[in-house]
């Protein structure tokens, strides 16, 4: 969604117009969805309802200091955060705690760097595949929501991710990396198959 159609639902929504809220709304539930999702919540769709809740109600409040999906997905961190306190059990063993290795150091910084990659890679691309890799895999959207917040047949979304992702390997294939050497194919195709 555009931001000035974004702005214009919101203003109309903050006016009293409900329907333009709902619409609003409806836009933004698949990227809490993925949002959720890449956070590993088994009660997503039950964070996406509180969230939607929460900006319904703080809606008022939104004082335009940042755009609104940055203000609504900041809500969704923080009904996320409220959901993982609700969670936590309120005497646990220290010795049974376990460290998942997605958060040791050393992960972090490997997923950094991969990330990194992707994107210098990512920004080499025409607008056109830069834009539809970008909703498909850091917002999280479906095909057919590309194609609607682009105004593009479902067809052309599916051939410009294609020859998006071509672009892609191919860009990482001959990425230079000062002191190390090139990616070879399977880091390639690794680094693919990693959502960010």
């Amino acid at each position: 969604m555009t931001t000035e159609r974004t702005e214009r639902l919101l203003n109309r929504w903050r006016s009293g117009d409900r329907g333009a809220g709902d619409q609003l709304m409806r836009r933004y539930r698949p990227v809490l969805r993925a949002f959720f999702r890449r956070k590993q919540a088994a009660n997503a769709e039950e964070l996406v309802q509180s969230t939607l809740a929460a900006c319904v109600q703080a809606v008022g409040r939104f004082a335009e200091r940042s755009s609104f999906r940055t203000y609504l997905m900041g809500i969704a961190r923080n009904q996320f955060l409220m959901s993982l306190r609700s969670e936590t059990p309120t005497s646990a063993d220290p010795l049974m705690l376990s460290t998942a290795p997605e958060e040791s150091p050393s992960w972090k910084y490997a997923f950094a760097q991969e990330s990194r990659l992707l994107f210098r890679a990512l920004l080499r691309l025409p607008p056109e595949y830069r834009r539809v890799l970008a909703l498909l895999y850091w917002e999280g959207h479906s095909v057919e929501v590309i194609s609607q917040e682009l105004g593009v047949p479902v067809g052309t979304v599916k051939s410009r991710l294609t020859r998006g992702r071509a672009m892609l390997r191919s860009q990482l294939l001959g990425l230079n990396r000062p002191g190390r050497p090139q990616l070879s194919v399977s880091e390639v195709e690794a680094l693919m198959s990693t959502k960010p």
